[in-house]
């Protein structure tokens, strides 16, 4: 099960295929409509002195509309009465709060 909590999701939501350099190790083709999915925060990865252009090149993409930002790893809260780490996710509109995608954790385990 892939821990989903813990990734960065982009989709093409440009009406044409699209090269994005900035995305992977040698940049990705991506259809109209297709996502690209990364481990890890895309934006942190990215910030380093070396991958200036790639930044530049992934907040130009997504301020000209071409593509967009579908999921970032999410926060992750402790709640020291429960014991349990959590998440908050979206449903239809409503905040909830959920166990992370790599499961529960608890210090009483």
């Amino acid at each position: 099960m892939p821990n989903t909590s813990l990734q960065t999701k982009v989709r093409n939501v440009s009406n044409k295929d699209l090269s994005f350099p900035f995305l992977g190790a040698h940049g990705v083709r991506l259809a109209a409509g297709d996502e690209y999915v990364q481990d890890g925060d895309l934006i942190a990865s990215l910030s380093g002195r070396r991958m200036r252009r790639r930044l530049h090149g992934l907040l130009s993409a997504l301020s000209l509309g071409l593509l967009a930002l579908v999921h970032t790893p999410a926060q992750h809260y402790y709640d020291e009465t429960l014991d349990v780490t959590s998440i908050l996710t979206i449903d239809n509109g409503v905040v909830i709060v959920t166990s992370p995608s790599w499961g529960s954790y608890s210090s009483s385990i």
